[in-house]
């Protein structure tokens, strides 16, 4: 009897052990997705993560001065010992290393940057390091699993005379990832922005936000969100309040003398700004954008937000920027003699970027493929069945590989012939292999599983196969 007590006691020492190493192996990291076994994205939660946002613009010195309050949870099984944010206008400080190019600098190279002023985190200070757009929080205490985070912090922003997504010219500020944001972590690894030269080179969750902005009297402002509110100030300053629900980032711009167009189609308030005289475009541009969020939302889903708006700046570099509810345009697409064929594209591809993009975010930097080509591929649809274009030439025998990473690729012709060409060929590919109504099956229920989250390019194999009833992994290896 004795004998099988400690057999019995043997066996349950066992078990409790390997329960144990199960558990530690775990803690070691964020765990890691069901899907395809690859990557989750836990941390920082977008249900749980919000942005306070207190902004005051200094036009006298083109300076925005800022403070922030992130709260969030910590999300990973494991003990955060640092916390990384990217502050993007640290971009443009060196002549060597900014990633406008030179005819975006209408006066000369002109430096932006950010500085802290002060960081806090769950109310101790904290020191921080700067590595190019990156900033590294180190944490005197670790911050343990499934505990609250509140991250505090001033800032100033210098905005640059440049016509650039983020940058200033007659009037007009371009605010375009203008503040400190949280990076992602995932399985131990943080998605840290790169400073590219060409490209998004983003990675953020999904947030919320709330933010309060005083701007001088003569000037407007456009933003991610609804306005609430606004009031006039004695000063001669106008206070706006803004609340942006799961949005993929905050984007602001503002304007002087500037006119907007508004209208309500399909139950969606589209609005329009531009320089002042433009009011034929923007018309066009309004019903255009109506009819691009009402096929794409009745191909792949609801388009996510209240309302949607395009805006017109001094930007060179892009035709076209996307930003969660709110797009840049170049100005040249004003111009009389613009190509119509070109400027309907560029509009029906950045509105795709509300899909693919703002509602399942990406990796832009390791897989930039996975927005780009979808965009490129959506627009050309709709260009297709809403306005009779014919398809693309498409060259099915691709030679790129959308593994590709941005920090891989030398110039920008690289770039677009990787992200976009081979991207948007792939989805032209998939369509000829399963057949339009499949892909469109596919896309959809990529959609929906992933809304608000982010995805990778196995949970996009997964969600193919699951459509197709068959292993795909031959048409991936075509491409990877």
């Amino acid at each position: 009897m004795n004998k099988y007590k400690f057999y019995l006691i043997a066996i349950i020492i066992g078990v409790i052990c390997a329960a144990y190493f199960i558990y530690a192996g775990q803690k070691d990291d964020c765990p890691v997705a069901s899907t395809g076994g690859e990557v989750s994205y836990l941390f920082p939660d977008p249900e749980l993560t919000t942005y306070n946002m207190e902004l005051y613009l200094d036009i006298n010195t083109r300076t925005l001065y800022g403070s922030t309050v992130i709260d969030t949870k910590n999300t990973c099984s494991k003990n955060l010992e640092e916390l990384c944010f990217t502050a993007y206008p640290n971009a443009f400080r060196n002549e060597s290393e900014t990633p406008a190019p030179n005819d975006a600098y209408y006066c000369g190279f002109n430096e932006g940057w950010l500085r802290i002023d002060s960081l806090k985190v769950n109310g101790s200070k904290v020191e921080y390091q700067e590595e190019g757009v990156l900033i590294r929080a180190l944490l005197p205490l670790d911050l343990l699993p499934d505990k609250n985070i509140k991250v505090e912090m001033t800032w100033r922003a210098k905005i640059p005379k440049l016509a650039y997504r983020y940058g200033s010219r007659a009037g007009v500020y371009m605010l375009g990832n203008f503040y400190p944001t949280l990076n992602v972590l995932s399985d131990g690894d943080w998605h840290n922005t790169n400073n590219s030269v060409f490209g998004d080179p983003f990675c953020f969750h999904v947030a919320s936000y709330m933010v309060n902005m005083s701007l001088p009297e003569a000037y407007n402002m456009v933003s991610t969100g609804t306005t609430i509110s606004q009031m006039a100030e004695d000063s001669g300053r106008t206070i706006y309040w803004v609340k942006a629900d799961k949005v993929r980032d905050f984007c602001l711009l503002v304007t002087y003398d500037y006119q907007e167009l508004s209208r309500e189609i399909m139950g969606r308030n589209i609005k329009c700004y531009a320089p002042s005289n433009n009011i034929d475009i923007s018309s066009q541009i309004v019903e255009q954008s109506g009819q691009i969020l009402d096929y794409y939302s009745a191909t792949l889903g609801s388009y996510p937000y209240p309302d949607f708006k395009v805006a017109f700046v001094p930007m060179k570099g892009f035709h076209g920027m996307e930003y969660s509810g709110l797009i840049f345009l170049q100005e040249e697409l004003l111009t009389p003699g613009y190509d119509k064929q070109k400027r309907q594209f560029i509009l029906a591809h950045e509105i795709a970027h509300q899909w693919c993009y703002a509602m399942v975010g990406n990796d832009q930097l390791r897989e930039p493929w996975l927005d780009e080509g979808l965009a490129d591929w959506l627009a050309n649809k709709y260009m297709q069945q809403c306005l009779g274009y014919s398809p693309p030439d498409i060259n099915y025998q691709q030679g790129v590989k959308l593994s590709k990473q941005q920090r891989e690729m030398r110039s920008s012709r690289e770039y677009y012939r990787t992200a976009h060409e081979g991207g948007e060929a792939f989805w032209f590919g998939l369509e000829k292999e399963l057949g339009e109504e499949t892909v469109i099956k596919v896309l959809r229920s990529y959609l929906v599983e992933y809304k608000f989250k982010i995805a990778s390019s196995q949970d996009l194999l997964a969600i193919i196969e699951k459509e197709a009833h068959k292993d795909m992994g031959y048409y991936f290896d075509k491409w990877f």
